[in-house]
């Protein structure tokens, strides 16, 4: 078992060789050279216009002159071949070619056998990855090394040298997988601009230690932030990088990250520190735990995360997401599984950033669950969940789950029926009741059994749309559940909230998700989705739906909680629609109605055109009405009225501009922005990016991308990719052939 191999500061300067010239970098090994004695086994074949001589002597062929052995092949206007010592001389456009790469010179001088030779003014080319370039003069030393004096590299074609590599001498080992250079300069529009005296790296998938590629970007919290990765390949089965981190406005900040690979267990352990920081003037830190075991039935795992401070993640972060975390989990579990059963034990705790209610702890927290899939035909599920929550500042105390159910589905071709019933018990053991007066009762309880049944029918049918022959399907599907009214007053919010109204709880018969409340139900659920597909490709050109629930009676959970009673006779309505234009226009939308007080609840819409690659425009809108937001226990549901806009698109032939601009219109400012542009040239790439975004203790963040791609070799400066593919809209990256 082994790790990928990082991408190493060397690959800028040079793929890989094969024994006697270039061979690609794949994820296989590239194949060993043959033997000197899988070599002479072989016959040799010549050929050419006129040949003259005697085999057992010497042959001399002029005219198209060509000489086979095994995978090389040796041309020129006129050749020489002796048999004593097994030499081939070659004059005139003199070329070897052997592993998918070219060595052309004027002459050539190389043993078949021994596999040595030497040319001097010599090109090269390896087609599969368009690389090409010179050298003074290349010396097949054997069938595992060859050196390159004075040697140049590059992908670009020879009228338009954008960029490339010079090397004053390249050794390249087959037997060892290595290749080392020396007096290393890469070169872009004439102007050198990183250079290296000494260099060695691998030529196959194998990981080596050494310098990784050095990034660099600027930021309004950092400053000027430049990292220098260096790799240590301690083993085949873990390694550890050190990176010195460079900020102007911060200091150095040191990264690790150790990893670690054995046949059932897997870990990653990143920490990062700060001596003293320019800012704070404090030591800073932050680790990050990644561990997993499995063997047989038995696993077990951690997720451990933990800051200095609130700020470490903000101040040294460049991501939104990561900046967006309010609270950082810190668990452990360990658990068995097989096919029917399984149980699991942790701990849960967490690291709060904010300054919401830190969430409940379990300590401890287990959780057995049993399925057994048929049994004449019934499905049986059965939970037991038992923690102790905890907390520092609210009602906390231990909780005892236990539910079973019961199904009998029912599948057809046209329909189908899964009636269910189930049964869920839970008993309390609370503390801390002075922290919440409206709570007396140290043990309360409930039991509330229920009883639902989903069915649907499934109507197909071929018919034509603007002349194209297209198959509908109609799906409507009634989902009934009913359940009694149970005092639920005296139990705390430990994990529970109210589910947001969407298909999926549309189905299901508690509007909580959580087990500390469940709401009574008499009620019915109804859906109809439409379909349009090409039935010769099954793609799908349209998905329609629409969906509501309409109660029987008036629902209420008796909590003291907003929210929790219904008492209309229906619920907001649902609908989404999803379909593919003519014109490469894709539209997306979901919706939710509400009936009784005539007011759109929630949006989310968006268009997106693609006329052609690298080219999207895409508009979005998300809105939450703000006057129907509810409030249970800590969670409150988000007031949201944004704009989204997202461009890529072509300025020039080569030159592409991008653009992100989320807008909220409830706090009349912006919320992410991102612009820059990408120049897009036959063998390498620059970007530009400029980011500004809000972080969760509403301060602005800065961020600059500045990366120059070397089509085929690799990359200096830092990737915006990650953050172009997620503010842009069907984002594509140039490529004009895979990556390394």
């Amino acid at each position: 078992m082994k790790f990928a191999r990082p991408r190493l500061l060397s690959l800028l300067i040079l793929s890989a060789f094969s024994a006697s010239g270039f061979a690609a970098s794949t994820t296989e090994p590239a194949p060993s050279a043959p033997s000197q004695h899988d070599e002479a086994a072989q016959p040799s074949v010549v050929s050419a216009n006129l040949i003259m001589g005697n085999p057992d002597d010497s042959l001399v062929l002029e005219g198209n002159a060509e000489v086979r052995r095994g995978d090389a092949v040796l041309t020129g206007d006129t050749i020489r071949y002796t048999q004593k010592t097994d030499e081939v001389e070659a004059s005139g456009n003199a070329t070897l070619s052997k592993d998918g790469a070219s060595f052309t010179a004027p002459n050539m001088r190389y043993r078949l056998t021994r596999q040595e030779g030497e040319m001097t003014d010599a090109e090269y080319e390896y087609t599969p990855r368009r690389m090409r370039g010179c050298a003074k003069v290349i010396r097949f030393v054997s069938g595992d090394k060859t050196t390159l004096d004075d040697a140049k590299l590059t992908t670009c074609r020879r009228d338009d040298e954008a960029w490339f590599i010079r090397m004053n001498k390249l050794t390249v080992d087959e037997y060892d997988k290595t290749a080392t250079g020396t007096g290393a300069t890469l070169h872009f529009m004439g102007v050198p601009i990183l250079g290296s005296p000494w260099l060695s790296f691998p030529i196959t998938n194998e990981r080596r230690s050494g310098l990784l590629t050095p990034t660099f970007g600027m930021s309004s919290t950092r400053g000027v932030d430049v990292r220098v990765p260096v790799y240590l390949n301690l083993a085949p089965n873990y390694d550890l990088t050190l990176t010195p981190r460079v900020m102007s406005k911060r200091g150095v900040l040191l990264e690790t990250q150790t990893r670690l690979l054995l046949p059932y267990f897997r870990g990653e352990l990143t920490a990062d520190w700060i001596g003293k920081d320019r800012v704070t003037k404090e030591s800073r830190n932050g680790i990050h735990a990644d561990l997993a075991f499995k063997r047989d039935n038995v696993f077990a795992g951690v997720d451990y995360n933990r800051v200095s401070d609130n700020d470490f993640i903000n101040d040294f972060s460049g991501n939104i997401r990561e900046t967006s975390q309010s609270v950082l989990p810190q668990d452990f579990w360990v658990g068995y599984r097989n096919p029917y059963l399984e149980a699991q034990l942790s701990v849960e705790k967490n690291q709060t950033l904010s300054d919401k209610s830190k969430p409940y702890e379990r300590i401890p927290h287990l959780r057995v669950s049993n399925h057994v899939g048929n049994w004449n035909g019934f499905e049986f599920r059965t939970l037991v969940d038992a923690a102790d929550f905890k907390s520092d500042n609210r009602v906390d105390g231990k909780r005892l789950i236990f539910q079973q159910t019961v199904t009998y589905p029912i599948l057809s071709s046209g329909w189908y029926a899964f009636p269910r019933v189930s049964w869920l018990g839970s008993w309390y053991d609370l503390r801390h009741l002075d922290r919440n007066p409206k709570l007396k009762d140290h043990r309360p309880n409930f039991t509330l059994p229920s009883v639902s049944m989903d069915t649907g029918l499934i109507f197909e049918r071929n018919t034509n749309l603007f002349g194209r022959a297209v198959r509908q399907t109609l799906e409507p599907s009634v989902y009934y559940a009913w359940s009694p009214r149970r005092d639920m007053n005296q139990i705390p919010f430990f994990d529970t909230t109210l589910a947001d109204l969407s298909y999926a709880p549309l189905f299901v018969s508690n509007a909580f998700t959580g087990a500390d409340a469940v709401n009574e139900s008499n009620q019915i659920s109804t859906l109809v989705t439409t379909k349009l597909f090409d039935p010769q490709n099954g793609r799908e050109w349209l998905r329609a739906s629409i969906g509501e629930r309409f109660y029987l009676r008036k629902s209420n959970t008796d909590m003291n909680a907003p929210g929790t009673t219904v008492d209309s006779g229906r619920s907001d309505v649902l609908a989404s629609v999803s379909a593919h234009l003519p014109y490469h226009v894709t539209v997306d939308g979901t919706f939710q109605y509400a009936a009784k007080s005539k007011s759109v609840e929630k949006v989310n819409a968006g268009v997106l055109w693609r006329p052609r690659p690298m080219s999207a425009l895409g508009l979005s809108f998300r809105y939450n009405n703000p006057h129907t937001a509810r409030r249970v226990g800590d969670w409150d549901d988000d007031h949201i009225k944004q704009l989204d806009l997202s461009v890529q698109w072509p300025l020039t032939k080569k030159l592409y501009g991008l653009a992100r601009y989320n807008y909220s219109l409830n706090n009349h400012r912006p919320i992410e922005m991102l612009a820059g542009l990408e120049y897009v040239h036959d063998c390498w790439t620059m970007r530009f990016v400029a980011q500004r975004y809000n972080t969760t203790d509403n301060r602005t963040e800065s961020s600059f991308f500045l990366q120059l791609e070397l089509s085929g070799l690799g990359s200096i400066g830092t990737s915006p990719i990650k953050e172009l593919k997620r503010n842009i809209q069907g984002y594509q990256r140039a490529r004009a052939f895979p990556e390394l």
